[in-house]
């Protein structure tokens, strides 16, 4: 009996349907690429980029996830894309150029076809390198530098393990330099010599990482929206037990975040100043953990014995939205838990307590206004919080008038009270949030 096809396996579970739109959309990528002019105004070379095509295929992305396929729509269509160029071409060279200058005969990520396989036909090509995209799949830790948090002595290590035993999800956390070295050896065996400096460098020291299984780009995608969101959550949770409030005297470099890496591939992360063209669940996880308590007072995260608890208990009771990412796909973390995070996690960092006010305002505008709504924002707003918790109205009431105080005069003064208020009103939000989950859930 004949062996099946990867392909003929994907098709069996996703229908012809979902296969054909990603035939489809390869056949739109090939076309644009073949309209991409060679060469430059001064005469160089071009590459061509492929789109960014996501978030025209979130429902087969869902699709696949509840498939169990550990690979993503995109592998499909990269492998499709890569097959049909060769054959519309008319050099080797035209050929690396319109799929983007690779070179490699056999990365996952990076193939180019080698030209002597053009005695294959078509659906041979598609078929070997699907099987080969089934074989490339294995285990891989995406990894996440951290930076920004104040390391008094204490057990960060220990403190990490705890929690992420507790969550019961496979994240892993290198802040103990004891065991750096020793780790280092498990992984890169056979070395004469191990450096601490080395052993930092292999795991991104300080850092905290996600394992999963699957093809590169489903690791990397799935990974990062665990670990995206899990930062987010620390940064929350830091703001609102904060161990102590200071003002911009621990010397915070404010620099832009630095990209996720695959553990054991002597990667380092580069900078990323660009996260503010993505919307929130295609942005990379944030690793940078300082927060601001008000006017330009930028301070670093307070991760200590006093801290510790507080912090546990909060990630412990949010474990349901890390829950919603066995499927990161889904429409709800998308449009309304991405989001919120997003926007709460930047209104710890922002340091005016006027724009905190506003971007919170804005995180209720999110979760209760419909879409496409433009007018009587603050009637959805209170109808959304009277549906959830009526007992929230009187706590709304003190933030929308703190909000219109902004409006009208143009500033806030930072006290006791206001930023109290902050405080209180991101907590809030939060309940809220974890409610509407249990609402849409259950409907």
């Amino acid at each position: 009996m004949e062996k099946m096809t990867f392909q003929q396996k994907i098709k069996d579970l996703i229908g012809e349907g979902a296969y054909n739109k990603l035939d489809k959309e390869t056949n739109n990528e090939v076309s644009l690429a073949l309209k991409m002019p060679l060469k430059d105004e001064y005469g160089q070379d071009k590459y061509y980029k492929t789109r960014f095509v996501t978030p025209m295929l979130f429902s087969e992305f869902e699709l696949f996830k509840e498939k169990d396929l550990t690979i993503i729509p995109t592998d499909i269509m990269h492998v499709l894309f890569k097959c049909k160029m060769f054959f519309v071409v008319k050099n080797e060279e035209e050929y690396r150029q319109r799929i983007g200058g690779s070179i490699s005969h056999v990365d996952e990520n990076d193939f180019a076809i080698p030209w002597s396989k053009k005695n294959l036909s078509l659906d041979e090509l598609i078929n070997e390198y699907l099987d080969r995209l089934e074989t490339f799949q294995n285990e891989k830790t995406l990894m996440v530098q951290i930076n920004s948090f104040h390391d008094y002595k204490s057990n960060h290590q220990e403190f990490f393990n705890r929690i992420f035993q507790k969550l019961n999800f496979p994240f892993v956390a290198y802040f103990d330099k004891k065991q750096l070295v020793k780790n280092y050896k498990k992984f890169e065996p056979g070395f004469k010599k191990y450096r601490l400096e080395d052993a930092k460098r292999f795991f991104c020291y300080p850092s905290i990482g996600f394992t999963s299984f699957g093809s590169n780009f489903y690791c990397y995608a799935y990974a990062s929206a665990w670990l995206r969101t899990f930062l987010c959550l620390l940064k929350i949770a830091g703001f609102l037990k904060p161990g102590q409030i200071d003002f911009g005297s621990s010397g915070v470099e404010i620099v832009a975040p630095t990209s996720p890496v695959f553990l054991g591939t002597h990667s380092i992360g580069c900078f990323c100043w660009e996260e503010d063209k993505k919307e929130p669940w295609s942005k990379i996880p944030d690793g940078c953990l300082w927060r601001s308590f008000g006017y330009r007072g930028i301070s670093k995260i307070w991760l200590d014995t006093r801290t510790y608890d507080g912090i546990e208990a909060f990630l412990i009771e949010y474990k349901q939205i890390l829950d919603l990412l066995k499927n990161p796909w889904d429409s709800r973390y998308l449009t309304q838990v991405a989001p919120t995070l997003d926007i709460l996690s930047s209104s710890t960092q922002i340091p005016d307590l006027g724009a905190k006010v506003l971007l919170i305002y804005c995180c209720l505008e999110h979760l209760f206004m419909p879409e496409n709504v433009r007018s009587d924002n603050k009637k959805y707003i209170v109808g959304g919080i009277n549906a959830l918790r009526s007992d929230l109205l009187e706590w709304f009431n003190r933030l929308y008038a703190l909000r219109c105080d902004y409006a009208h005069k143009g500033f806030i003064k930072r006290d006791d009270r206001v930023l109290g208020l902050v405080m209180e009103s991101i907590k809030n939000v939060m309940i809220l949030l974890k409610i509407k989950l249990n609402t849409s859930t259950v409907s």
